[in-house]
């Protein structure tokens, strides 16, 4: 008979990795639409890779990666995004100057009083 120990096996732990590959990847998923979030998801991202790869866990360059990206993407979506508004509310309001005189002479007064 045969009589062997069962041998502990340590799995190698790989939170930070996993973290930082999810939130990578939700970073650069939700850039278009909410840029805050993508820059904010980048930073987690970045930071759980940087402490998982000096563990040396499996998933933590790529999270590193999609940090970087997901960062880098959310500046420029909320730059533009802000630009994009801007020229908008401008559209808006010579548009409304033009067609509505007497409403955008009210609201030109109105303006004083905040």
């Amino acid at each position: 008979m045969d009589e062997s120990k069962p041998v502990a096996v340590r799995s190698k732990n790989n939170t930070l990795g996993v973290i930082s590959l999810v939130a990578g990847i939700a970073g650069v998923l939700l850039f278009i639409c909410c840029s805050y979030i993508s820059i904010i998801l980048g930073v987690v991202a970045l930071i759980c890779g940087i402490l998982g790869k000096q563990q040396e866990q499996e998933y933590a360059l790529a999270g590193i990666v999609l940090g970087a990206v997901a960062i880098v993407l959310g500046i420029i979506f909320t730059i533009v995004g802000q630009v994009f508004l801007t020229h908008i509310t401008r559209l808006i309001e010579r548009e409304f100057m033009v067609n509505f005189p007497a409403a955008s002479a009210w609201v030109s007064g109105m303006t004083g009083l905040i």
